[in-house]
C-alpha cells in the first residue's frame, strides 16, 4: 500500500511540470549596439559635445537576446566599415580645418553569421540611395539579420591644436651641441623639430624671421618638408661694417647645403651686431603656433663681418705665445698688406672630441665649409690634437672654390677621432699620399731626435732644391736662448710625408739616424693652393738674430706671395 501511494504522488508531480511548446518558428534577433564614450544625445540636446583633443578613446559593447556577439564593424564615414573583435580603441583624428567634427558609428554582429571575417576586413552593404553611404534601414551584404540594423553614431567635435616648433639644441649620440655659438661669421645653420598633437603631418609651413617680426614682410615661409637651413649674408648689400643686409636661405631636410638658394631672401641680418632668429609653425587649418627663438634669452649671437680676405684659424690648445706671434707677423707682412684686414677664429677652446669648440657650430658640412669660402686665404695652425677631421671635410671644398691654405701642425702619435689620420691629411692637403711613422733616433744627446721622439734644439728643417734657401729660409728648432718666452718647450712626434703625384717636396728634416734619413716635412700641392708644414712653425723660428719672427715671417711671406696674395 505504501508503494502505491508514493507512485500516485510521483504521477501528480510529473503532470504538474508539463510545458506545451508552440510550433511557430521565430527568426534570429539582431544584436543591439551601444557606444560608451559619450552619453547619447536625445531630442532635448541642441548643441554638439564639447570639443575634444584629436586623440580620442572610444568604447562600445552590445547585447544579443538570442545568441552571442561575434564582433563589430566600425566606421567614421559610413562608407568603409571595418570588422574588429575589440571593444575599444584610441583614434588619432586628423584636423583639416580650424575645428572638425567626426561621426563614429558601430554595429555589432552576432554568431548567427556563418561567414568568416578577419580582423581588419571591410564589409559592404546594399546601397538603396546610390550615395555610397549606409542609411537607416539599409542591409549589409552577407550579414543579413546578424548585424544591428540601426548602428548608433556619436559626433566628436575636434578642436584644432596649433603646432609647436623648437630649435635643435643637442644632436647625435654624444649630445653634440647644436645651438648657435655666441659669435659666428656671416654663415650660420639652424635645425628644428615641429610637433602637432593633431599629427605632425598636419604641419604645412614654417616661418622664419631675423630680429624684426612686426611685419608680414619680415617672415619667410618655408614648406614643412624642410627642417634645416643655412643662411648666408649678402655682403654686397653692405654699405658699412654695421649695415643691415638680407640673407640667402638654403633649406634642406638634413645638414647639407641645397643646390640653390630659396626664392625668397631673409631680411634684417645685422652685421657686427647681436642677432636673433625666430621660427613658428603653421598647420593645415591655418593655425600658427608660438614663436621660438635662437639663441634663447640667456645667450647672444653676434654676427661678425669678415674684415678682409685672410682668416687665421687657431686650432692650438697649448698655452704659449703662438697666437700673438702669428698675428704679429700678419699685421706687418708685406708692408702691412693684411693690417686690419684679417680675422682670427678660435676653433680650439672647448674642443674635446667629439665635442666641437664653443665657437664652432657642429655642422662642418655645410656651415664650417661655407664659412671658409668667405675668405680667399687661410692660415691654420694646430697642435697634435688638431681638428683634422674638420679640415678633411672642409678644406678640399675651400680650395676647389679658389681658396689657398697654409697649414702648420704636429701630427699626433695616436688619434682619438674615428677619422683615419692618413686619409684626413691626404684629403685636405691635396699634396700628401701618406705619412711616415714617428721620427725616432738614437738615445744620445747629440741625436737631433731622441728615442722618445723629442726634437732637440737647433734641429733644422731644410728647403729642398730647387727651392733656394735665400728665399725659403732654413727653419731651426728654437731654444731658450733664441726664444726666452717659450723656447725649449717640448716638440715631439714629428712625422714625415710621402708627397702625392704632382706635389712638390719643399722641406726635409736634416739628416739623422744611422741611415741619414731626410724625411719630407713640408709640401706644396701641384696646383699651388696648399702648403703643408708638418711641424709647428713657431717652434722652428730659432736663431733669428735680426728680429724674433725672421725665419717664420720670411716663410709666410714667401708662401703667400706664391699664393698671389700680394
Amino acid at each position: 500500500m505504501e508503494v502505491s501511494r508514493n507512485y500516485l504522488l510521483l504521477l501528480l508531480l510529473l503532470s504538474g511540470c508539463t510545458k506545451h511548446f508552440s510550433s511557430t518558428r521565430y527568426g534570429n534577433l539582431p544584436p543591439k549596439t551601444y557606444v560608451a564614450a559619450f552619453p547619447y544625445r536625445d531630442s532635448t540636446q541642441t548643441t554638439d559635445f564639447n570639443p575634444q583633443s584629436s586623440r580620442l578613446e572610444v568604447k562600445w559593447w552590445a547585447n544579443d537576446g538570442d545568441g552571442l556577439v561575434a564582433g563589430y564593424i566600425i566606421t567614421f564615414d559610413r562608407r568603409t566599415w571595418t570588422f574588429t573583435t575589440t571593444t575599444d580603441s584610441v583614434f588619432a583624428l586628423s584636423v583639416f580645418t580650424k575645428d572638425t567634427s567626426y561621426v563614429f558609428s558601430v554595429a555589432a554582429i552576432d554568431n548567427s553569421f556563418k561567414g568568416k571575417l578577419n580582423e581588419g576586413d571591410t564589409v559592404a552593404f546594399v546601397d538603396k540611395n546610390g550615395n555610397g553611404r549606409w542609411d537607416k534601414g539599409e542591409v549589409f551584404a552577407e550579414l543579413g539579420d546578424a548585424v544591428d540594423p540601426d548602428p548608433p553614431s556619436v559626433k566628436f567635435p575636434i578642436a584644432n591644436t596649433p603646432p609647436t616648433v623648437g630649435f635643435f639644441m643637442n644632436s647625435g649620440e654624444f649630445s653634440t651641441r647644436s645651438d648657435i655659438p655666441e659669435t659666428t661669421f656671416t654663415v650660420a645653420s639652424f635645425g628644428w623639430q615641429g610637433n602637432d598633437i593633431d599629427g605632425n603631418s598636419t604641419i604645412t609651413n614654417y616661418y622664419i624671421a631675423l630680429n624684426d617680426t612686426s611685419s608680414p614682410q619680415d617672415w619667410v615661409k618655408l614648406p614643412a618638408r624642410y627642417s634645416f637651413i643655412t643662411i648666408e649674408a649678402r655682403l654686397s648689400e653692405a654699405a658699412s661694417d654695421t649695415s643691415t643686409v638680407s640673407c640667402d636661405v638654403y633649406p634642406n631636410i638634413y645638414p647639407a647645403l641645397s643646390k640653390s638658394p630659396y626664392a625668397s631672401t631673409l631680411p634684417n641680418l645685422k652685421l657686427n651686431h647681436d642677432n636673433i632668429l625666430y621660427i613658428r609653425a603653421e598647420d593645415i587649418a591655418g593655425a600658427i603656433g608660438p614663436t621660438a627663438r635662437m639663441p634663447d634669452t640667456t645667450h647672444s649671437w653676434f654676427v661678425k663681418n669678415p674684415k678682409g680676405k685672410l682668416l687665421i684659424i687657431d686650432d692650438y690648445g697649448t698655452r704659449d705665445n703662438t697666437t700673438s706671434f702669428y698675428t704679429g707677423i700678419f699685421d706687418t707682412l708685406a708692408g702691412g698688406a693684411f693690417h686690419g684686414k684679417f680675422d682670427l677664429w678660435d676653433i680650439k677652446t672647448g674642443s674635446h672630441y667629439p665635442q666641437r669648440g664653443t665657437l664652432v657650430q657642429p655642422y662642418i658640412i655645410p656651415t664650417f665649409q661655407e664659412t671658409l669660402k668667405l675668405f680667399k686665404y687661410v692660415f691654420w695652425y694646430a697642435d697634435d690634437d688638431g681638428d683634422f677631421d674638420m679640415a678633411q671635410l672642409a678644406v678640399g671644398s675651400f680650395r676647389g672654390n679658389g681658396g689657398k691654405i697654409f697649414m702648420t701642425f704636429s701630427l699626433p702619435s695616436t688619434y682619438v677621432s674615428v677619422t683615419d689620420i692618413n686619409q684626413a691629411v691626404r684629403d685636405f692637403s691635396g699634396a700628401i699620399d701618406s705619412l711616415t711613422g714617428n721620427f725616432l733616433a738614437g738615445p744620445t744627446l747629440t741625436s737631433p731626435i731622441t728615442s722618445k721622439g723629442f726634437v732637440q734644439p737647433d734641429v733644422m728643417l731644410q728647403p729642398v732644391p730647387p727651392y733656394d734657401s735665400t728665399v725659403y729660409p732654413v727653419l731651426v728648432r728654437d731654444s731658450y736662448l733664441s726664444n726666452k718666452t717659450d723656447g725649449g718647450h717640448a716638440v715631439q712626434y714629428l712625422r714625415g710625408f710621402y708627397p702625392s703625384t704632382g706635389a712638390a717636396a719643399v722641406y726635409t728634416v736634416q739628416p739623422f739616424g744611422v741611415d741619414s734619413v731626410q724625411s719630407v716635412i713640408g709640401v706644396m700641392s701641384g696646383d699651388r693652393s696648399a702648403f703643408i708644414l708638418g711641424a709647428p712653425l713657431y717652434r722652428f723660428n730659432g736663431n733669428s738674430t735680426t728680429a724674433p719672427n725672421t725665419r717664420a715671417g720670411q716663410l709666410i711671406y714667401r708662401i703667400f706671395k706664391d699664393f698671389g696674395a700680394f
